[in-house]
């Protein structure tokens, strides 16, 4: 069975996606999880003095949320069915995706606000005295490195004067900015282009940090899905919890923390992945992901009672929740487009139109562009960001989550539908089993009927064995890695997913 697309006129990047390698060599590794979370966690201690601040600036939600294992497993799954030319995962009953709507829930970011961009154009060790009070004796490029800027605010002095304390409150937010929200593959640096915004703790609430999480997620999970990528960064944590929420089947079965004017996701803060508990989740998660159906999808999990436990810092910006148009921040510009996935906001979900994510965008970065004014270079998606409320989709409202008539015609068309041979294979042998159960009930051939069911059991039992038996290279190193750090007690400045799981 061809695993599509039929039509590749959507999916036009399909020979270099990971989806493919993995089809044509059954490849299983695993993408290593960049971030300096954990450490940030442990070396610069919240102090109930700089709340105000964070209130201020729109960071107090996400501060609250703690720290969260992450399962690499699982977001390497996730990103095999992400497509970066829709801006959506690619299941087997439909498109969904992150949207502001799950920013502003799961994380309590501002996404209604001024885009987060501006020029590069400083002096940026002036910058940093002005906005922190210290001086880098060293800077890479225009980036601050993390553990210089632990050491210098480790503690809060009791007698701190409020210069002292809101260049503390700077400090922290640059940790949460470069260790998790804007995390990049360095793991050790945070860019300065963000510090001037936050001079201002005032007007740094009036950006849409939510927007620019999201912005920088997507570019993030876009270039993951190469064939080629080994690591991904970013807010992974947000992919984590939205994916929790989303697919249930994929959740630890656990007691959640209750909810005390936090954001949703701390819910899931301290929680223990279902990656610790097996070497080889990925195999699983595919087959899962592989054999997803619409009920198994939680399609609308921010129900009113939800809402009602929620702060209102995680209501905002709902009128621009379902916008279409650039999410902004600074040199990355990428597509938001929840009328793909109308069903996540309770509406009637009809055929989308053609979907252009405009790959030259994808290929800016910040290499040798120290100098730039984004406010000029993307004048054009800025000025659309400011009309945003016009921009936004008016869907029909359902009870269930419903499409047009034509849609899975349309959709088993354009998207890519299996990621392993093994799920093109249990799918066909599937739904002949399914038709001839079907002919058996209709011609009360009860003993045709329960061959059928037993024939289906001794599949999945084979799926299980093979799945024992096909234990990763990857997973074997990283476990044997985790097992030499713990013999060696090893705990201080390293990637914080190789203390995850593998």
């Amino acid at each position: 069975m061809e695993p599509g697309p039929v039509d590749p006129t959507q999916l036009y990047q399909q020979s270099s996606h990971r989806s493919q390698s993995i089809w044509d060599t059954s490849s299983t590794v695993v993408l290593s999880c960049r971030r300096r979370e954990a450490a940030s966690q442990r070396t610069i201690p919240f102090d109930q003095r700089i709340e105000p601040y964070l209130e201020a600036a729109g960071f107090l939600g996400v501060s609250q949320i703690g720290f969260m294992q992450l399962d690499w497993h699982l977001i390497t799954a996730l990103v095999e069915r992400w497509r970066p030319e829709t801006h959506t995962f690619h299941m087997p009953c439909g498109e969904c995706t992150i949207t502001l709507q799950d920013v502003a829930i799961q994380l309590g970011l501002p996404v209604d606000g001024e885009p987060v961009v501006e020029s590069l154009i400083y002096n940026w060790k002036q910058v940093c005295e002005d906005c922190l009070g210290v001086l880098p004796p060293d800077m890479k490029g225009q980036r601050l490195s993390l553990p210089w800027l632990a050491k210098q605010f480790t503690v809060l002095p009791p007698d701190a004067d409020v210069v002292t304390i809101q260049r503390y409150a700077r400090a922290y937010i640059m940790q949460l900015i470069g260790g998790c929200l804007f995390a990049d593959k360095s793991n050790t640096l945070v860019h300065c282009m963000f510090l001037p915004l936050l001079s201002d703790f005032d007007e740094a609430g009036t950006y849409s940090w939510g927007a620019a999480c999201l912005a920088w997620l997507y570019r993030e999970l876009c270039r993951a899905s190469h064939a080629q990528s080994l690591e991904i960064a970013g807010p992974l944590m947000l992919l984590q919890v939205w994916a929790y929420d989303k697919f249930p089947i994929v959740a630890p079965q656990v007691a959640l923390q209750a909810l005390v004017d936090r954001p949703l996701g701390f819910r899931w803060s301290g929680v223990q992945p279902k990656s610790e508990q097996s070497a080889n989740m990925l195999l699983t998660y595919r087959q899962i992901f592989d054999r997803l159906t619409h009920t198994q999808i939680n399609w609308t999990p921010y129900t009113s009672d939800v809402m009602t436990l929620l702060p209102d810092r995680c209501h905002n910006g709902q009128l621009i929740w379902t916008y279409v148009g650039p999410l902004i921040c600074f040199h990355i510009v990428e597509l938001h487009a929840p009328d793909r996935v109308l069903r996540q906001f309770g509406m009637h979900q009809p055929l989308p139109s053609f979907c252009n994510t405009n790959p030259a965008l994808h290929r800016i970065d910040l290499r040798g562009k120290h100098d730039q004014d984004w406010c000029k270079i993307h004048v054009e998606y800025i000025t659309k960001w400011h009309s945003r409320n016009e921009f936004c989709v008016k869907g029909v409202a359902t009870n269930e989550p419903t499409v047009s008539d034509d849609y899975f015609s349309w959709y088993s068309s354009i998207t890519r539908r299996f990621i392993t041979t093994d799920g093109a294979y249990y799918y066909r042998v599937n739904n002949f089993v399914q038709d001839v159960r079907a002919y058996s009930m209709e011609h009360n051939l009860q003993d045709l009927g329960s061959m059928c069911d037993q024939f289906l059991e001794n599949i999945e039992h084979i799926i299980q064995q093979t799945k024992r038996l096909n234990v990763a290279d990857t997973d074997r190193r990283c476990i044997r890695r985790k097992r030499r750090r713990q013999d060696n007690n090893v705990v201080d400045d390293i990637v914080e997913g190789d203390q995850d799981n593998a």
